[in-house]
């Protein structure tokens, strides 16, 4: 994951400790959801396209995937993150 935060941090025009911070809260709280809900591959062109990287620099990521695996789970754990409540059934995930 610091893989892919790196890129999408240096995508902004002005990348700081406190937005290099919050991108990554974002990431393992959307990761969260998706692993929580048994969604285990993470687009990063859509990952990154949802953080605010432009469309042409998110789009050379197009063709990439992060799985999220048991290591992801043990990761949450591990900082404490409890992984969020279930979405609702008739919910629709974009």
């Amino acid at each position: 994951m610091a893989f892919w935060l790196a890129i999408i941090t240096n995508t902004m025009l002005e990348p700081d400790e406190y937005l290099h911070e919050r991108i990554q809260t974002v990431m393992l709280e959307v990761m969260g959801v998706l692993y929580d809900n048994n969604i285990t591959l993470v687009h990063m062109g859509a990952m990154m396209r949802l953080l605010g990287v432009p469309d042409a620099k998110a789009a050379e990521h197009d063709n990439e995937m992060l799985e999220l695996d048991e290591k992801f789970g043990a990761m949450l754990v591990e900082l404490n993150k409890s992984t969020p409540q279930q979405v609702p059934e008739d919910a629709t995930i974009h």
